[in-house]
């Protein structure tokens, strides 16, 4: 697991950019995880842009927490 300070955000690969730089018009970054572009593809499917410039494919989702609270009395 990579760690940053606060101060500087995380620096991406020579890959990630070279990748960044050769995705189509129609693909668009959205969010970022532990240093890694997340991009969305046209037909909504999110990709985790990896160090090498592989995409993979990964959930936007990290944990859900119900917002209902049940009370037995």
């Amino acid at each position: 697991m990579r760690t940053h300070s606060p101060q500087q955000p995380p620096r991406l690969s020579e890959r990630q950019l070279r990748r960044l730089e050769t995705l189509p018009d129609d693909y668009r970054v959205v969010s970022a995880r532990d240093g890694s572009p997340i991009v969305e593809s046209p037909t909504g499917q999110t990709l985790r842009l990896q160090p090498n410039g592989r995409l993979a494919a990964t959930n936007l989702i990290d944990r859900v927490q119900s917002y209902l609270r049940i009370e037995s009395s």
